[in-house]
Order: structure tokens, then C-alpha cells, then sequence
């Protein structure tokens, strides 16, 4: 056991606020979505767009709502593998940790793609096209790799910076378009593609709000975690809603209704802003993309490798992989086995996977993970009846069971319809499966090897790691 001792004389360091919190949520939910997919909901559900957005947040929030619930009673890093781990069992700790890491590495491999289509449009080497693309996508994770060599705070400082130029650039998207006097914003209950189409519509909408659980990650990072984590979501949820409502609205109203040619609109928000806004202030509005891309980049960074050193506190892992480094008070050898992971990925590029192969792939991973901590949830009142009644924010159990049923139901159906709308499911589900083997077989070769060398695994797995404020 020394080697748990050792690894925990180091705590992580809590410098994460409120307002760190929230633009870790706005950040982490916003990301290239609002960019690039707000042609598509736009088409399907035209004036209605408004209502297929309110939905869209409103099925994401039921998802989180017993995470929330957890995070606001035990605030731990590493949600996934301690939050199952303790209310069910190590077994399904360790399945739906591996299923946020690879889900996460994925939305981080799916934003360093889209971030590098992005700049190789304006900033071309003369060679071809794909291979500066994939150049450039290996590129980014090293280089949020070497900002993690600092202080959490320059990350979360970053984060900050990057949020609030989005929030401006939306902010005055929506502002400015909303004052068109030949076109004034459209709001309307009868989607323009029928019923169909606003079930369509709230599907694309649902998958630009997935993001909430970042900040359940960093339950020891964060001041007054009880409070912060809770404000922070309930105060980046509502920003993310009514930006998206706002520029959403803006944008439909702002051309005339053509399914096919809004569809087929490659950078929608710049198109439409250069109608009523001056050149400069489109450019301003542009680079918005890139900061949105560099916010999801850096909640996911900041985020997902607390996943390893939950599972290195309990030795599932080895315990120098949860290492906590002295100088920059993070798990440095996590966050960069998390970056050798997105760059292996990342060269899968290479065999043929493309963009939408790994936006497949990080929305399977995270709902699976989600749908296990969401029934993990259940057991809190029972198991920690101490923690949960001094929680900042409590659901009572009878309204937690229905929540968790309805984000059980509403996250595995939107994994079916994301599977069945994909040329390479049989992929998708494939890998998934070779990796919940690959974990199983590992789990109990593991566990049988710490027994065996004297460790008493199940005191170890019922006792809650980390460090409390």
C-alpha cells in the first residue's frame, strides 16, 4: 500500500471557481457544434428551430441530472470510474471509465479535425490537402500537452479568455441580427420538414449539448465544490440555451427558407452575419470557430485524464499513472497518457476513419458512460445517506429513480438512432465491444494480481478517494 500512500502525500490543487466552472460547461457543451451544425437543424425544423434547441438541452439536462446529483454530494475527480465504482461495484466503475476515456479522446480527436479543416482553409503548406490536415491534427494535442507542463491555472485562465471572446462573438451575432428591419425573427410551432423533421432536428440540436459532465471530472480542482459545481452548470446551461435560441433564431430568420441550399451551407453563421454586419466584425465572428474549438479542446484535456487517476488511487491502474506532480499540482503522467491515446487515434486518419467515425464514437462512449452513472445514482441516498443530505443540490430519491429512468431511456435510444444513421456501425460496435473485453479480462487479471500481493481490494473500492475542501 505505499505506493497509494505516496501518490496521495501530493493533493491536486483547487483553483478552479465559479467562473472557471461555468466557462468549463459553456466551453465543453458549445464547442464547433453551433458552427457547424446549425445549417442542419436549421433545414429540418426551420422557424422552429427555437423549440428543436429547448428540447435538444432539455433531454441533455435529464442525462446529467443524477451526475449533477452525485457531484454536488461526493465533488471527486474522475466521475465515471468512482461514482459507479462506490453506488455499484469496481466492475462497472472500470467499464464506464474506459467508455468516457475512449468516448472523450474521440470528441477531442473529432474537434482536432474540424480544428485543422478549419485553419488549412486559410493557411495552406502546398502539399495535399488531407496530409496537412492530418499533420495538423497531431499537432494540437502536443500542444495543449505542453500547456498542461504549467499550472492548472494558466489552462483555466485560458479557458476563461476563450469563452468570453465565443460568448461576445455569439452575443453580437445574435444582437445585431435581431434588429434587421426587413427581417424580423421568426418564431414558429410547425417545423418547416413536419414532425419528422423537428424529431430530426432536436437529435442534431441534442448532440451540440453534450458536454455537461466535464466539470463532474473535477470535483477536487474546484473551490466549494458543492456550490460551484452546481452554479456552474445550472448558470453555463442556461447561457448555452439562450445563445442557442438567440443565434439560432437569428439565422433562420435571416434567409429566405430553402432546404436544400441552407443545408449545403459550409460556414453558415459567417455567411448570414456578412448580410448585416461589416466585414471586420464577420472576422470577428469567424474566429469565434476557432475559439470554440480550442475551449471543447481544453475542458476535455482538463477533464478526462482524471478518469486515470481515479482508477490509479484504487490500483487498477499502477499507481504512478494517478501521480500527482508537486509542481503543477495535476496528474501530469494521466493527462499525458490521455494525449499518446488521442494521438493513436488520431492516426487512424491514416487506415480511412473519418470525421464522422469519431463523432459516432464520442457520443456512444459518453451516453454509455452516462447511462451507468445515471443508475449508479439511485443508490446514493442509501449508501451515503450523510453526503447526500448535505448536498447543495438534492433531487429526493423518488424523483431521482424517474429522472434516471427517462436518462437511461432518452440516452440509449439516442445511441440507437446515432448507430442506425451510420454507414459503419458494425465498426462502431465492433471496437466496443473489443474494448469492454479487453477490460473485463484486464479487471480480473488485475484484481486477481492485488490480491494475491496482499492488497484488501475490497476496503480499498468502499473507500471514497481523493480529498474533500
Amino acid at each position: 500500500m505505499a505506493s497509494l500512500a505516496n501518490q496521495q502525500e501530493v493533493k491536486l490543487g483547487r483553483v478552479i471557481g465559479l467562473w472557471g466552472g461555468v466557462a468549463l460547461v459553456v466551453g465543453g457543451i458549445i464547442g464547433m457544434g453551433i458552427y457547424a451544425l446549425i445549417a442542419g437543424i436549421a433545414a429540418q425544423a426551420g422557424s422552429a428551430l427555437w423549440l428543436a434547441f429547448i428540447l435538444g438541452i432539455l433531454i441533455s439536462a435529464i442525462g446529467v441530472l443524477p451526475i449533477i446529483q452525485v457531484a454536488a454530494a461526493i465533488p471527486r475527480a474522475g466521475a465515471g470510474y468512482l461514482y459507479a465504482s462506490r453506488l455499484l461495484n469496481p466492475f462497472w466503475g472500470m467499464l464506464a471509465s474506459y467508455w468516457a476515456v475512449l468516448g472523450g479522446a474521440c470528441s477531442t480527436v473529432f474537434v482536432c479535425i474540424g480544428l485543422s479543416c478549419y485553419i488549412a482553409a486559410y493557411w495552406s503548406w502546398g502539399i495535399d490537402g488531407n496530409l496537412q490536415i492530418i499533420i495538423l491534427s497531431l499537432i494540437i494535442p502536443a500542444v495543449f500537452f505542453l500547456l498542461y507542463l504549467f499550472k492548472l491555472r494558466l489552462a483555466n485562465w485560458l479557458q476563461i479568455i476563450l469563452v468570453a471572446q465565443l460568448v461576445i462573438a455569439l452575443v453580437v451575432y445574435g444582437i445585431a441580427g435581431s434588429f434587421q428591419a426587413d427581417r424580423p425573427l421568426q418564431f414558429s410551432l410547425s417545423p418547416s420538414q413536419g414532425f419528422a423533421g423537428l424529431v430530426m432536428a432536436t437529435i442534431l440540436a441534442y448532440s451540440t449539448c453534450m458536454g455537461f459532465q466535464v466539470i463532474a471530472e473535477m470535483g477536487e480542482e474546484i473551490k466549494n465544490p458543492k456550490r460551484n459545481i452546481t452554479l456552474s452548470l445550472i448558470i453555463g446551461g442556461s447561457v448555452v440555451l439562450i445563445l442557442y435560441i438567440l443565434v439560432g433564431t437569428v439565422f433562420v430568420s435571416s434567409i429566405p427558407y430553402d432546404f436544400d441550399a441552407i443545408k449545403a451551407m459550409r460556414a453558415p453563421l459567417m455567411d448570414t452575419a456578412s448580410l448585416f454586419l461589416p466585414i471586420g466584425v464577420v472576422g470577428f465572428i469567424s474566429i469565434g470557430a476557432l475559439t470554440a474549438a480550442l475551449t471543447s479542446l481544453n475542458a476535455g484535456f482538463i477533464a478526462l485524464p482524471r478518469e486515470l487517476l481515479s482508477q490509479a488511487r484504487d490500483e487498477l491502474l499502477p499507481a504512478s499513472v494517478g501521480k500527482i506532480s508537486s509542481r503543477t499540482l495535476t496528474p501530469l503522467r494521466a493527462v499525458g497518457i490521455y494525449c499518446l491515446l488521442v494521438i493513436g487515434l488520431l492516426l487512424l486518419q491514416f487506415a480511412g476513419f473519418d470525421i464522422d467515425f469519431f463523432a459516432v464514437m464520442a457520443a456512444t462512449g459518453i451516453l454509455l458512460m452516462t447511462v451507468l452513472v445515471a443508475v449508479a445514482a439511485t443508490r446514493l441516498p442509501d449508501r451515503y445517506p450523510e453526503q447526500y443530505s448535505k448536498a447543495y443540490f438534492k433531487i429526493s430519491k423518488p424523483w431521482l429513480v424517474f429522472i434516471t429512468i427517462l436518462a437511461v431511456i432518452t440516452s440509449l435510444s439516442f445511441v440507437i438512432l446515432v448507430l442506425l444513421d451510420y454507414k459503419s456501425t458494425a465498426t462502431v460496435a465492433g471496437i466496443f465491444c473489443a474494448l469492454t473485453i479487453v477490460a473485463v479480462i484486464y479487471y480480473f487479471i488485475r484484481v486477481n494480481y492485488l490480491k494475491k500481493r496482499g492488497v484488501n481490494w475490497s476496503e480499498i473500492t468502499h473507500r471514497i478517494t481523493g480529498s474533500e475542501e
